[in-house]
């Protein structure tokens, strides 16, 4: 008796997510699915092989669940059935959802074309894009049915919805055509939602209205923040019965969490606390919820009792440890404060509060806090081609099984238990997370920077999943590939999102797959890229050894930290990399070598000798000229200039991971 495959998926995925503003709508743009998909897989009728899973994971407040699901039916019939029902509970959840962010934010101050609007923007049938396939075993091998089953969905999927196809752009974004007037400032495409009057100060004026009884912590207050009824849907989505409420961090917030970390924990007179305290209260001050925002922060609060005290630090938003913060136009527009004379007073009181509190830091020899934080974003590599050799139903269940237990359990052990970092999403092999760039205290094995975070979260990933995958052989295509977005924590957030998937893309196209790639957006606008393969063989003395090169770069990470080592050494190389690397190794390690002695402590001679440092960085440097998974163009040579877009010498790449390790032991200057 024949058996069907449903591939069911839902979309757009990447636009729906990426078009956001604060953090809160990322997240929520990735949760709002996740419930989507919890629906459509609620009481299934089928056999469900992806994702083993089929609720979200509301008490961590992590959407977890892909954006696709694989069921077994014993009948075609009973698979098309189980269609129509699917998209009906998707349909059914969207529109409780919208109905319950509208009669919470919308309703008392709607207008006929506000509802108008309203309505033609969340119909489910234009917003929603979902895609399906059944195919019948025919007698197949299960690894050959599941393979072709993927290969129809993707052919399904190139052929797009036409009645869709006039509202999406080339990318697949959300694009409403002859969409009229002002656009919402967060998609830029969608009609903002407004009254009767249609002009931009009508419009500001009726967000004005709508905003008056929300707090400026969820949206900007004076009118310069006007939504259409997507972004609205996103940004209030908590109003819903369906997604629970939790406070997200800003990016502010995440930049300063290891600062937060060690203000909880060092021996600060009370006294320069306490006006802090009282210099940032009421107005400044988040709401209660806030505290939980970073689960290991709340944790260490939770877990110690004379932290306790302490608990109100993180009710402080991140901004409000930077000086530039407290001018009286920047506390009205981001807190609301309506009186100019009252702000100015807060601004003065605060700052002067804030230098006191940094001075007390200093002697402490606590790092001050810094105003860029990190997006994480990984994915699996391959994972067509990895599911595609299934030996068996009961392997890819196991795999499938492997996937949730990476992305519900494991991943937030690491990111949010083990590091003050917040996970936007995880599920399957996809993650997106946010974490500050490093901490001044770390417990046990813990992560200590944002570059040990991401080479462990690849670790786990790779022994999680390859424990179910069967074949040995298969096991070694078990990689991830992760970019990381570096950035100030007022620059555009969709800016920050699309680099660092872009820097995904990277580390999976130019660089061959399982590798990573950082990106640094510095405030003055620019740019360093850096990318390398988590591992690299050599041969040296007739052996074949692996180098690690984030092991390498980390070592570096700690001299500078430590002030053992000057970052001048790297400025002093990269500038001398035109002529070095067209020197033979020896006279590489010798200059290099040169130059680190003289950028060190006089002190440290030995761990120099003994780790032999100017040595590992040249066999790294040609491990990576030599490697053949990275595409090359057959007549280019290798640039020599950090920031050109072809593929670099390994030196110039070497020195530019280096660079990276400086900025974030924050040595190097802006």
């Amino acid at each position: 008796m024949s058996e069907y495959m449903l591939m069911f998926s839902l979309g757009p995925v990447q636009p729906f997510i990426a078009q956001a503003r604060k953090t809160r709508d990322l997240w929520l743009g990735s949760y709002l699915l996740a419930k989507l998909m919890e629906a459509a897989v609620k009481d299934l009728k089928g056999e469900l092989v992806y994702p083993t899973r089929s609720t979200v994971d509301d008490r961590r407040g992590i959407p977890d669940i892909p954006n696709k699901f694989v069921a077994i039916f014993p009948s075609e019939e009973a698979a098309y059935e189980e269609i129509g029902r699917c998209v009906t509970r998707i349909e059914k959840r969207w529109e409780k959802i919208c109905k319950e962010v509208w009669q919470e934010i919308v309703a008392e101050y709607t207008t006929r074309e506000t509802e108008r609007i309203w309505n033609r923007q969340t119909d489910a049938q234009n917003l929603f894009e979902t895609y399906w396939v059944i195919v019948p075993d025919s007698s197949r091998e299960y690894k050959q049915w599941l393979s072709y089953t993927q290969e129809v969905l993707d052919a399904r999927k190139r052929l797009r919805n036409f009645a869709s196809q006039s509202k999406r752009g080339q990318e697949g974004e959300l694009r409403e055509e002859g969409e009229p007037g002002e656009k919402s400032t967060v998609s830029g495409e969608r009609e903002a939602l407004h009254g009767i009057r249609t002009d931009r100060q009508g419009i500001q004026d009726f967000w004005v209205k709508l905003t008056s009884k929300l707090s400026a912590h969820d949206i900007s207050k004076d009118g310069s923040e006007r939504l259409d009824a997507i972004d609205t849907v996103k940004r209030f989505a908590t109003k819903s019965q369906e997604i629970p409420f939790k406070t997200f961090p800003s990016t502010s917030y995440i930049a300063v969490a290891s600062f937060m970390e060690v203000l909880l924990l060092a021996p600060i007179d009370q006294d320069v606390l306490g006006n802090w305290q009282k210099a940032t209260n009421e107005q400044l001050e988040l709401p209660e919820g806030a505290k939980r925002a970073v689960p290991y922060l709340h944790r260490m609060v939770m877990n110690d009792r004379q932290l306790a005290e302490r608990d109100w630090i993180l009710q402080r938003d991140g901004d409000l440890y930077f000086p530039e913060m407290f001018v009286p136009r920047q506390l009205m527009q981001n807190y609301g404060i309506a009186d100019v004379s009252e702000a100015t007073s807060i601004a003065r009181s605060a700052k002067d509060a804030l230098a006191h509190l940094l001075s007390a830091t200093d002697e402490l020899h606590i790092t001050r806090p810094t105003p860029y934080y990190a997006l994480i974003q990984m994915d699996g590599d391959r994972m067509g081609s990895l599911l595609g050799g299934v030996g068996g139903k009961e392997e890819h269940w196991a795999i499938s099984e492997a996937l949730s237990t990476f992305s519900r359990e494991r991943t937030p052990e690491l990111v949010e238990d083990s590091y003050p970092g917040k996970l936007v999403y995880a599920g399957g092999d996809d993650v997106v997370a946010l974490a500050p760039l490093a901490r001044d205290i770390r417990a046990g094995n813990q992560p200590l920077t944002v570059l040990d975070l991401v080479d462990a979260l690849r670790k786990i990933y790779h022994d999680t999943v390859q424990g179910a995958v069967l074949d040995e052989t298969r096991k070694a295509e078990v990689t991830a590939s992760i970019g990381v977005a570096i950035a100030h924590h007022y620059t555009s957030l969709s800016y920050v999102r699309r680099t660092a998937k872009a820097s995904e893309d990277l580390a999976k196209k130019a660089y061959g797959r399982n590798a990573l790639v950082v990106t640094i957006l510095r405030r003055s606008g620019e740019q360093t890229r850096v990318g390398c393969h988590w591992f690299y063989k050599v041969s040296r003395d007739g052996s074949e050894q692996m180098l690690e090169p984030v092991s390498l770069f980390l070592e570096f990470y700690e001299f500078f930290k430590k002030e053992i080592l000057s970052p001048k050494c790297v400025y002093i190389l990269l500038e001398e990399a035109p002529v070095l690397v067209g020197l033979d190794r020896n006279a590489q390690i010798s200059e290099i070598k040169r130059v680190l002695h003289r950028q060190r402590k006089e002190e440290v001679e030995s761990k120099f000798v003994e780790r032999d440092l100017a040595g590992r960085l040249v066999d790294l440097a040609e491990a990576m000229d030599n490697d053949d998974r990275r595409p090359r163009k057959a007549d280019s040579s290798l640039a020599i200039e950090l920031h050109s877009e072809e593929r670099r010498h390994g030196l110039v790449e070497v020195l530019g991971w280096l660079l990276v390790m400086a900025f974030l032991a924050r040595k190097e200057p802006e």
